[in-house]
Formats: structure tokens, C-alpha cells, sequence
């Protein structure tokens, strides 16, 4: 574990000190207003709430720049739309003391400063591929390195990767990892040696792969290192980097979670962070048979159900309501999941685990955004993996890993045109992936 302190301490320190919210926090606190509204500038395309109500605060208090509550309304507007919370009474407040013609001036002004905005606020969260894909057949097992299993190391490797019509996998990327390069290389063997079922067409794909001991993550040492550096604390403020990592620690304590973790949107973010919600429960079983289906349940400290959260019970199911039932076994936990799919064995008891509703700031996802609006190219590149938003923002910034992926989706979709210019493009800026990408889907 002390290596592990020492990988993220070489971590936080190496990474480039770009323009982000740092550089523009400090000069605002020292009143260099002009730096400070360059910089909060630069991250407007990110679609930075916070940076963009300061510019606000800034054109509304004439901090630096000529006294303007048109623009500062604007700009605090577009904080708003962009989900900055606590400021709709600002919003409000300052629209009455305006006439019609200065709202229609602020409208205006909304509209310009809107279309310097290139990633958009996220309105929904859609990982699924809609489109029927070949199966596995065969996965081999990562082998651990040795070097990382005599200092006690864990993490996991996220990877996206072409297959061919004849199942094969073929060029592998990987999109993130943790600690940097302990277990790249042993993934990449891996999932190199992977069989698919062969459709005749090629098929991207994405998988991640777990690495830990026996044991497993131990998260009260992971809580230890994120105390210890003040990663939440440091992501609180906006600090790109300290957010960077957090999400890499979020990620990692998520990898053995036995628990169900539901993450609601509305809830704030907490002022502490309570890791706990990751430990292992006690294992609780059902003394009920017959159930298909999900459901979310409230129990008492007997274990008895008495509510029904939540219920998608299957019509084959010999049990319709599970109100006054009970779970086996020692209770630390109220709330529980409870599930059996259709297909499983009637035999099979249903699975029960711990469930928990916890605010985004629990995600991975969540800090690595953050990170991507406060400058961090390696956040933007990680979060492009998996939304939209930030990849069309880096293929606008003509980033050649961005360009050769999804130059090959859109080859795949047909669009051969758009897809090679991309992968060309790609390939003029060296980026080796993007030539093996293009032999294999032409």
C-alpha cells in the first residue's frame, strides 16, 4: 500500500499545470482580474458552470472589466441552464429590476456566450449499443504480474477494441488504467487471445479488467489515501487533478462492490465522503422460493420486508408481493436488492445485496467530468470513451485518438466517406492505431 501512496503522490505532481480552474481561482483570489477572466474564458467551451458564473460575478460586480448586468445576468444564466444549483433565485431576482428591452439585450447576450459552449450538459446517461452484437466464446484470464503482486498492488484496465468478422480480436485500446501501466500489458494479452462468434462483419467492443488479491480492494486503505492527500477536498475546490484521481480511487473500490449502488442526480454533494457504502454487508438469503424478478425492499431489524421500494416482478413469478416476508441471516443494512432473472435455475435462490442511493459524487464518471471542464486533457480523453459530449469535442479539437475511433464506428455504420477521412486524418498525425484500424475494415 505504501507503493501505492507513493505511484499517487508522482501522480498528482506530474501532471501538467495547464490553464484550468486553479490557475483561474488563484489569480481571481490575488484580483489579477484580467488573467483571471482569460482563463475562466478558456474553460467556457467545456461548458464549465462555475467559471461561467464568475465571469457573471466579474461583468456584475465590474470586477476587472467595465461594470455590465446585462452580461453578467447572461452569464449567470447559462451557469443556471448548465446545472449550477442555488442561483435560480439570483436569476430571478435580477430579471425584475430589467425592462423588456434590457431582457431582450440579455437574451442576446445568452445566445452569443451559449455557442461558445461545446460539451453541453449532460441530460442523460445511455452506455447501451442497440445494435445486435457476436458473443464470447472464449476469455482468457489475465495473468497477475508478478512485480505487482509482491508490493500488494490492485487496480483495473479499461479497454476498447476492434473484432473482426471471424471473431478475432484485433486492435486494442486502452482507454484507462490504474496504476498507470502495472497491468496494461498482461490485459492486452489477454483480451488479444479472446474469441467472439464470427458474424462477418467487424464490431467494436469494450471490456475492463479487474485486478486484485486475495482480500480484494481494501477500501479502508483506499479511504486512507484519499485522507491523506485531501483527494476530496482538492475536488471540492476544483482541483482538475485532485478530481483526476478521485475518480481512479472511485473506480477502484467499485471493483469488487458487492453492494448496489443507485446514483441519484438530485441528491447534493456531501461535505464528507462515507466510503463504507463499498464495504462488504453481510450476506442476507431469502426464506421465500418461487420469486423472479427485481425489487428493492425496506426490511426491520428482524429482517421482515416491510416496504416495497421498488418492484419489476416477473409474471412467472410464484411470489407477487413480498410484503411480511423476510431475509435470513445479520442485519446491518436497511434497504436491499433482491433479483432472479427468468432464465436462472428454479433452484437458484434469488441474489440479495445491500443497496444503497448515494449522490453523483460517488461516481468515477462524475469527478472525471469535472476534471474534463476544469482542463484536464487526460479526463477529457477518458470521459470521450464513454459520452458523446466530450467525443465530439475532441474530434472538433482534431484529436487523433478521438478521430481514429470513431472514424472506424462510422465506417461500420456505413458512412465510408466521413469514416475514412477521420482515420486519414488519424494517420497524419501519427497516431499508429489509426493505420492497423484502417487495414483491418477495409
Amino acid at each position: 500500500m505504501k507503493r501505492l501512496w507513493i505511484l499517487l503522490l508522482t501522480w498528482l505532481c506530474s501532471m501538467p499545470l495547464s490553464a484550468d480552474w486553479n490557475t483561474a481561482m488563484t489569480a481571481y483570489d490575488k484580483q489579477d482580474y484580467a488573467v483571471a477572466k482569460t482563463e475562466f474564458e478558456r474553460l467556457v467551451p467545456f461548458g464549465n458552470e462555475e467559471a461561467i458564473f464568475n465571469l457573471g460575478a466579474m461583468y456584475h460586480l465590474g470586477e476587472g472589466v467595465p461594470q455590465d448586468s446585462i452580461l453578467g445576468l447572461a452569464h449567470f444564466m447559462l451557469a443556471a441552464e448548465l446545472g449550477k444549483p442555488n442561483i435560480s433565485h439570483v436569476v430571478t431576482g435580477l430579471q425584475q429590476n430589467l425592462t423588456a428591452s434590457q431582457l431582450a439585450l440579455v437574451d442576446t447576450q445568452l445566445q452569443r456566450i451559449r455557442q461558445q459552449v461545446k460539451v453541453p450538459m449532460l441530460t442523460s446517461i445511455d452506455d447501451n449499443d442497440k445494435t445486435k452484437a457476436p458473443q464470447a466464446v472464449k476469455r482468457v484470464q489475465a495473468k497477475y504480474p508478478a512485480a505487482a503482486a509482491a508490493k500488494g498492488q490492485f487496480g483495473y484496465v479499461a479497454m476498447r477494441f476492434l473484432v473482426d468478422g471471424k471473431g478475432n480480436v484485433q486492435t486494442i485500446n486502452v482507454v484507462d488504467s490504474f496504476p498507470n501501466n502495472v497491468f496494461d500489458r498482461e490485459a492486452i494479452r489477454a483480451v488479444s487471445r479472446w474469441k467472439y462468434e464470427a458474424s462477418g462483419k467487424s464490431h467494436i467492443f469494450s471490456a475492463e479488467l479487474n485486478f486484485f488479491l486475495e482480500g480484494g480492494v481494501n477500501v479502508a486503505k483506499v479511504d486512507d489515501l484519499i485522507q491523506q492527500h485531501q483527494l476530496w477536498q482538492g475536488a471540492l475546490i476544483g482541483s482538475p487533478q485532485h478530481q483526476f484521481m478521485l475518480g481512479h480511487l472511485l473506480r477502484l473500490v467499485n471493483i469488487q462492490n458487492s453492494n448496489y449502488i443507485s446514483i441519484d442526480r438530485d441528491m447534493p454533494i456531501t461535505a464528507e465522503l462515507d466510503l463504507s457504502v463499498f464495504k462488504p454487508m453481510n450476506k442476507l438469503e431469502v426464506d421465500f422460493s418461487g420469486f423472479v424478478g427485481y425489487a428493492v425492499v425496506r426490511i426491520a431489524d428482524d429482517g421482515t420486508i416491510v416496504e416495497q421500494i421498488y418492484a419489476d416482478i416477473d409474471p412467472s413469478s410464484h411470489v407477487q408481493n413480498l410484503l411480511g416476508l423476510k431475509l435470513k441471516g445479520k442485519i446491518d443494512h436497511d434497504v436491499y436488492q433482491i433479483m432472479k432473472y427468468s432464465h436462472v435455475s428454479a433452484h437458484r435462490a434469488p441474489w440479495v445485496s445491500a443497496s444503497f442511493k448515494m449522490p453523483q459524487s460517488y461516481s468515477a464518471r462524475f469527478w472525471w467530468d469535472k476534471a474534463a471542464k476544469n482542463g484536464s486533457k487526460e479526463a477529457q480523453r477518458i470521459m470521450a470513451a464513454y459520452d458523446k459530449r466530450w467525443e465530439q469535442y475532441l474530434l472538433e479539437q482534431e484529436d487523433a485518438e478521438a478521430m481514429a475511433w470513431v472514424g472506424s464506428r462510422l465506417l461500420l455504420e456505413g458512412q465510408r466517406a466521413k469514416g475514412l477521412a477521420l482515420l486519414d486524418a488519424a494517420i497524419a498525425k501519427q497516431y499508429q492505431p489509426a493505420k492497423e484500424l484502417k487495414k483491418q475494415l477495409l
